[in-house]
């Protein structure tokens, strides 16, 4: 069965109508809180957000997988019944699933949110698909088959990447490392959820992303996006980021542009005189 699936193709299937959906309903849903996996002293407004809409567009993905196969492991940011639908084992793809990223962006009216969705084997994530649905853009990605965007109708969009990328970056519960990006002359960019702000990346409108106790389903799901495109993705060490079984938050997740960009941030006399342990 593994060979037979068209990673792409079937990311691609369960991202966009729940995109549509959201699209209709963007601005007209009221926040409902959900609790938030964060100690007290980090959970805010952003890591509780939730409406209605995230749980109706997971179960549309989820469904529109199982009618291709249950033979999967699911990671879905959400509780909802069809989790419980999928029998995958350890060797099987693991399918994850953020059905709404940028909540409080689609709260507000703002265009900037995202359904995401991606494959992983043995921890390592192998394709994306981020679908903006405000803007209509999809992008897709497999590792080692580079990256393209369409509409949800197919149509093919460049992929515009910024050259020379700008001098900004994004951070968030990684206060620690600021000094460091701002040796480099760097400023600070407002995004809009956590997929914008890795496309933001992929695409060389922000340099360095800097984010403390992250969850793969803002940062792993988009992954292979910035990895195709010609970024990095690394600890705070510089080391490829490792994802521990059940796909747990990681202590600190990092993405750069370009490997220069990676190189002059880890070998910065800021960043030495920081106790990164």
């Amino acid at each position: 069965m593994t060979k037979a699936i068209d990673l792409l193709n079937l990311l691609r299937e369960t991202v966009v109508p729940g995109g549509i959906i959201l699209r209709a309903l963007q601005g007209k849903l009221d926040n409902r809180p959900k609790e938030s996996d964060l100690p007290d002293d980090l959970a805010d407004d952003k890591s509780t957000a939730h409406t209605i809409g995230d749980d109706l567009v997971q179960e549309v993905a989820l469904q529109i997988l199982s009618s291709h196969s249950t033979d999967f492991r699911i990671n879905a940011e959400e509780d909802t019944p069809r989790v419980n639908t999928f029998s995958g084992t350890d060797s099987s793809f693991c399918y994850h699933l953020d059905p709404l990223d940028g909540t409080l962006s689609f709260i507000q009216g703002s265009d900037g949110y995202a359904v995401g969705a991606a494959f992983s084997r043995n921890k390592q994530f192998e394709a994306s698909a981020i679908y903006f649905p405000a803007r209509d853009k999809v992008y897709l990605a497999q590792r080692g088959k580079g990256i393209r965007v369409e509409t949800q109708f197919r149509q093919e969009l460049p992929f515009d990447r910024i050259n020379p990328t700008s001098g900004k970056y994004i951070q968030r519960r990684a206060e620690k490392y600021v000094p460091v990006v701002e040796s480099m002359n760097f400023t600070h960019l407002d995004t809009m959820g956590a997929h914008h702000g890795m496309v933001c990346i992929a695409r060389g409108e922000a340099r360095v992303l800097m984010y403390g106790r992250a969850s793969p389903h803002d940062f792993g799901i988009p992954q292979v996006v910035v990895e195709e495109s010609g970024g990095i993705c690394t600890d705070s060490e510089g080391n490829p980021v490792t994802y521990e079984k059940g796909f747990p938050r990681v202590p600190l997740f990092m993405a750069f542009s370009d490997i220069e960009t990676k190189e002059a941030f880890f070998e910065s006399d800021v960043y030495a005189s920081l106790d990164t342990k």
